[in-house]
């Protein structure tokens, strides 16, 4: 993607998210007064999910845009911009500048710098004020001590990195550090700290804030490690774990289990102290012991459960990191049931993780070569690391919002036994927690591919259920005849359980394959031929005739129980850390499951969260679809040899017409829906045998009541359904009685009028969730000219089936992606297939170019051939336009691969 490119992306994005969050401030505030509207709060308040997802998305494009749009010279200036709206009581710079003892010039002049980029503000000429980040460091706890640390000893540093690596090249000695030039000092971090109480205070205070910000939590450890599964009176040792921070969080969730935390001598002593003077309830403070120990000797603890270690790797570089791990590795031989965990920063190779997350990392990665002369490792280094010292990770996870990820380590030989092996970084994680009863696979949408996603999962016993907005089975129409090629049909094999398919092949109505073109105006025959064309895949040859409103009534065998109407999804929210996604709806009910599908077709509430930058457009394409009875008068009046298969009956618009303003073609499709007297017999609900029919042109030639919407949006009301049938009639005025008697005799209940909404072919990737996906329109709708949409969507349904039955209702990130992958190629395809027979049914045919040429048209080498050839060019549409741009349809033989 070029420079231009990503910049609109980001433009885009950001006027996406933009409107969105300002709207869900306004919704949430309500009708306050203006001075009375918390509006900082809501964006802090972290248990709306809605507003903090709007959030993050809009700080990241922001973010991006800024990186884009800044020249080299400007870049420096934009690090630390910030945009924050203003708080706090402003005073004078005068009245500062003798409180401090500071010269106003040099007051106004840092301070004015620390304003344009968003820290402090000047509401009015010659007066400071805090602003919500200042006011941040007196209000929030160690927030001030880790300004100092950053200020007085981190940035300091850095600016010695240079020379430190001009002085001493590639090293890894703790003594020859940035460290050691900025502090002017021979000693390594630790032992200079051992030796100033005053740094030490600061650095623990620093540390301790770091456990307050979101992004180096400590409640990511505590739920991003599953301490319920550890028995009654487990033993964990945390290794390097200071004051007990974390002992103390992980006990207050979890009082079964029991802490040693190990620290040198100094430090211990503090923590006992500190422990002593905290308000906890005693039964916490006894089951923490604080025991004195040096990481690099002999582990003492040789009959713990696991040995945890959070933020201790990173300071050492690998020959020291091998001895902490080696010291371990001899309880692991002892004791092979216990396991290591390490919480630290697992690096993403660049451009896989978000922007704003990457640059925290990379921060770290700087900061541990500058006072160590360590480093934060990506994955392949730990598993480097490990291999070295005879271990092996068996699991990684990263929470969401987290800058570290967990690791477990055990023995080679231990980890052979184990079964499974999975890792995930960066979103490529699972909890391995199954969808359960209580917290099931969530599908949003009971069409037709979340039917078939419900029945894979009834299938393969994975607890589901399907909540769907409208209010009824049969609240609004949704087309009539179906017809599936081989790879639905094969889905659905797989799909259905042998009771449901069986029923599935009783209610298929009876197959016919050929085609019929009549004359509009005279009723004649024009072109017909029995079968499917071509021989093998390359002709149109269905495998099953299906009425969608009976398809869906199949579909729902054995899971009516699990349907719940009239719910329409207001937002979602996927939480990692719990492994839990909470979707809520709009007549105010939340639920709660382990993974969400999105299968709410084209105006879908998943795909405009979750994947914001799908790209819809409108064909300029119009379809009126009915059902008319195959009455005797029927009979008697339509051309029999059309009410045999499908028959196409095309009104191509008269040459000035078509020449001079561009009209085109209306075309009327047709196929007859019968069942046989064995189906009538087995389902008792099969309609009447009725003649199905949609009729599509150019949206400016079927003008339409605007109360409809896009795939019919919304319920038809009768009048809508009068109208639509009354514009069939109007648009084939000039045609033959006999041919109009389809529409004559309609049954106008079920008339329905719709504009033809697609997506582009090449349907973009977007980032793949571990919890979330979308499928079939809810991703790409497309023409219903091709008769693919459904058995796209069929397919996309039995992909995904697989991954979640075969994870239990937990997939990896990686596994989803690559089921979002195979569906964007199947789609991709699909799509091209719809766009150029609607081509054909809208624009008819117009020339005689290439007519001893046979295209196959998913060989896009052969299109460019032919066009090359031919001076002609193929646009990403997949259409053909001459190099003077009107457009140009052959009256070849077209082989389309189905």
């Amino acid at each position: 993607m070029d420079h231009q490119q990503r910049l609109k992306t980001c433009i885009d994005e950001i006027a996406l998210q933009g409107p969105e969050l300002l709207c869900q401030l306004q919704t949430q505030l309500g009708d306050a007064p203006g001075e009375a509207r918390p509006s900082l709060g809501l964006l802090d308040d972290t248990s709306r999910p809605t507003v903090q997802s709007l959030r993050k998305k809009l700080i990241e494009a922001a973010t991006k845009l800024i990186q884009l749009a800044t020249d080299t010279d400007g870049y420096l200036e934009h690090l630390a911009n910030g945009h924050i709206p203003p708080d706090g009581s402003p005073i004078p710079y005068a009245h500062l500048a003798a409180k401090t003892q500071t010269p106003l010039k040099s007051l106004r002049g840092v301070a004015r710098m620390a304003v344009a980029n968003g820290f402090l503000e000047e509401p009015s000429p010659g007066h400071l004020a805090h602003n919500r980040i200042s006011l941040g460091l007196l209000n929030k706890d160690g927030l001030m001590s880790w300004a100092k640390w950053m200020m007085e000893y981190s940035m300091p540093v850095a600016y010695k990195f240079t020379d430190a690596t001009r002085r001493w090249g590639n090293t890894d000695c703790k003594d020859q550090t940035a460290f050691n030039l900025a502090l002017d000092t021979p000693l390594p971090f630790f032992d200079h700290m051992r030796k100033d109480p005053q740094l030490a205070t600061l650095f623990h205070n620093y540390m301790r804030s770091l456990g307050h910000s979101r992004l180096w939590s400590m409640d990511h450890a505590v739920q991003g490690f599953d301490w319920a599964s550890l028995p009654n009176g487990a033993k964990i040792v945390d290794v390097g774990g200071s004051h007990g921070d974390l002992a103390v969080r992980v006990l207050k969730s979890f009082p079964h289990l029991e802490f040693i935390v190990q620290d040198l001598p100094e430090t211990v002593a503090a923590a006992r102290s500190a422990l002593n003077d905290k308000k906890l309830e005693q039964g916490i403070k006894s089951k923490i012991e604080f025991a004195e120990h040096d990481f690099f000797k002999t582990q003492p603890v040789t009959d713990a459960d696991v040995y945890f270690l959070r933020m201790i790797m990173h300071d050492w570089p690998d020959e020291d990191a091998k001895i902490i791990l080696q010291q371990l590795g001899r309880v692991l031989e002892q004791r092979p049931q216990a396991r290591i965990v390490i919480m630290d920063t697992v690096l993403p190779p660049p451009g896989l993780t978000s922007v704003t997350h990457e640059q925290q990392l990379r921060v770290r990665d700087l900061m541990m070569m500058q006072v160590f002369n360590a480093r934060e490792r990506e994955l392949e280094d730990w598993e480097t690391l490990c291999d070295q010292v005879g271990m092996q990770i068996t699991h990684v996870s990263q929470p969401d919002d987290s800058l570290m990820g967990l690791l477990t380590l055990q023995l080679k030989d231990q980890q052979q036994q184990l079964k499974s092996h999975s890792k995930g970084i960066n979103g490529f994680a699972t909890k391995h927690k199954p969808a359960t009863a209580e917290e099931p696979i969530l599908i949003i949408g009971a069409g037709i591919s979340g039917l078939c996603l419900a029945q894979a999962l009834h299938k393969g016993n994975v607890p589901f259920r399907i909540y769907e907005r409208d209010s009824t089975f049969d609240f609004r129409p949704q087309g009539y005849r179906l017809k599936l090629q081989r790879p639905a049909a094969l889905a659905l094999a797989e799909i259905l359980s042998p009771q449901v398919y069986e029923a599935f092949l009783a209610s298929c109505a009876i197959l016919s394959v050929g085609e019929t073109n009549l004359d509009p105006f005279t009723a004649a025959v024009s072109r017909s031929r029995r079968g499917g064309g071509l021989g093998g895949n390359l002709g149109l040859n269905p495998f099953h005739t299906v009425d969608r409103t009976v398809f869906r009534k199949t579909l729902m065998e054995s899971i009516k129980d699990s349907i719940v109407y009239g719910r329409d999804l207001e937002s979602y929210h996927a939480d990692a850390q719990s492994g839990v996604v909470v979707a809520r709806f709009k007549n105010g009910d939340v639920v709660r499951g382990r993974f969400l599908v999105g299968a709410d077709g084209l105006h879908s509430i998943v795909r405009r969260t979750h994947i914001p930058r799908s790209l819809l457009v409108e064909t300029g394409a119009v379809c009126i679809y009915g059902k008319t009875p195959l009455s005797p008068e029927l009979l008697a009046r339509f051309p029999a040899k059309g009410l045999r298969w499908m028959t196409v009956i095309a009104d191509h618009s008269p040459v000035l017409q078509s020449c001079l303003i561009g009209d085109s073609t209306v075309t009327l499709l047709l196929e007859p829906i019968r069942f046989s007297p064995d189906s009538r017999d087995r389902i008792k609900e099969l309609p009447d045998n009725y003649l199905y029919w949609a009729l599509i042109g150019p949206e400016k030639r079927l003008q339409f009541p605007q109360v409809v919407g896009p795939h019919g949006q919304g319920k038809a009301t009768d009048n809508d359904k009068v109208d639509a049938a009354n514009l069939s009639l109007a648009v084939t005025e000039e045609w033959h009685p006999d041919i109009r008697s389809v529409l004559e005799l309609q049954d106008r209940r079920h008339t329905t009028l719709i504009r033809i909404i697609s997506s582009v072919p090449d349907v973009p990737a977007w980032d793949s969730s571990s919890m979330v996906t979308a499928m079939g329109d809810a991703v790409h709708p497309m023409s219903p000219a091709g008769g693919v949409g459904a058995q796209t969507a069929i397919c996309d349904a039995a992909g995904l089936a697989k991954v979640l039955v075969d994870s239990r209702g937990c997939p990896s990130r990686a596994a989803v992606w690559q089921f979002e992958e195979d569906m964007r190629k199947r789609a991709c395809g699909s799509i091209k297939h719809s766009e150029f027979l609607q081509f054909l049914v809208v624009h008819g045919q117009t020339c005689n170019t290439f007519h001893n040429f046979c295209w196959d048209i998913s060989e896009d080498r052969t299109w460019d051939q032919l066009c090359n050839t031919n001076n002609l060019y193929l646009p990403p549409y997949g259409l053909i336009y001459s190099s003077m741009g009107s457009p140009i349809i052959s009256t070849v033989r077209i082989t389309l691969k189905l």
